[in-house]
C-alpha cells in the first residue's frame, strides 16, 4: 500500500508539473520542425499530451500491484514510474480522438519510415545490454519486468506504424514519430532501472536522447 501511494504521489506530482499548456503544445510542435503551427494543430499537440499525463497516477500506482512494482528502493520507483509513463504513452498513441474520423493509408508503411534508425537501433543495443547482464548477475526475477516492457514498446510502435490517421496530417506524423521514440526511450530507461548501478544513469540518458531526436520521415504517403 505504501509503494502504491509513493508512485500515486510521484505521478501527480508529474502530472502538475508537466500539464500542458498552448504555449506548451505549440513549443512542442516546433521542436519537431513544424513551422507557425495553427490554432488547430497547436490543439491537436495539445489533446495529445493531456491524455499521456492525465495517466500518469493511475498507472504509476496500479503498476505496484503487480511483480514490475515489486521490492522498495530508487531503483524500484524508478522503474515503476517509467512503466506507467510508456503505459500512459501506449493508451494516449492507441484511442481514437473525439468526433474525429480515423482514416486508413492505403500505402503501406513500416515502421523504420516512422522511427529513426539510430533511434530504434540505440534501443535495441540497451535492451541487449541489460539482457546480458540481468543473465550474468542471475537476476532472472527481473526478465518479466523487461519482457513486459519490450512487449509495451512493442505496442506503441505497432500503433504508431498501423493506427489509421486522424486530425491535422502533419501533426499526425509527428505524434507518431514522437512515440516512438519517447516509446523506445522509456524503454531503454526501464532496462536500465532493472539493472541498476550506472546502467540507470545510461538508461536515463538514453532515454532523454531518443525523446528528443526530432527527425520525422519523409517516407510517409497518406
Amino acid at each position: 500500500m505504501y509503494d502504491a501511494f509513493q508512485a500515486a504521489v510521484v505521478g501527480l506530482v508529474l502530472l502538475v508539473v508537466l500539464w500542458p499548456t498552448r504555449s506548451t503544445g505549440k513549443r512542442l510542435l516546433k521542436s519537431w520542425r513544424v513551422n507557425d503551427p495553427s490554432a488547430e494543430q497547436i490543439d491537436d499537440a495539445v489533446r495529445y499530451l493531456k491524455r499521456r499525463r492525465v495517466l500518469y497516477p493511475v498507472l504509476c500506482a496500479g503498476l505496484t500491484l503487480v511483480p514490475f512494482g515489486s521490492g522498495r528502493g530508487v531503483v524500484s520507483l524508478v522503474a515503476v514510474v517509467l512503466g506507467g509513463t510508456l503505459l500512459a504513452e501506449l493508451l494516449a498513441m492507441s484511442l481514437p480522438r473525439e468526433g474525429r474520423q480515423r482514416v486508413a493509408s492505403l500505402a503501406p508503411r513500416g515502421l523504420f519510415d516512422v522511427g529513426s534508425r539510430y533511434v530504434l537501433g540505440g534501443y535495441a543495443f540497451v535492451l541487449a545490454v541489460a539482457l546480458v547482464l540481468l543473465l550474468a548477475d542471475f537476476r532472472i526475477e527481473r526478465l518479466p519486468v523487461l519482457v513486459m516492457s519490450v512487449a509495451a514498446v512493442a505496442a506503441v510502435m505497432w500503433a504508431a506504424v498501423n493506427r489509421p490517421s486522424d486530425g491535422d496530417e502533419e501533426v499526425d506524423r509527428v505524434l507518431r514519430t514522437r512515440s516512438v521514440h519517447v516509446s523506445a526511450g522509456l524503454g531503454a530507461a526501464v532496462a536500465g532501472a532493472l539493472v541498476g548501478g550506472l546502467f540507470v544513469l545510461a538508461g536515463v540518458a538514453a532515454w532523454v536522447l531518443m525523446a528528443n531526436t526530432n527527425v520525422v520521415s519523409k517516407k510517409i504517403v497518406w
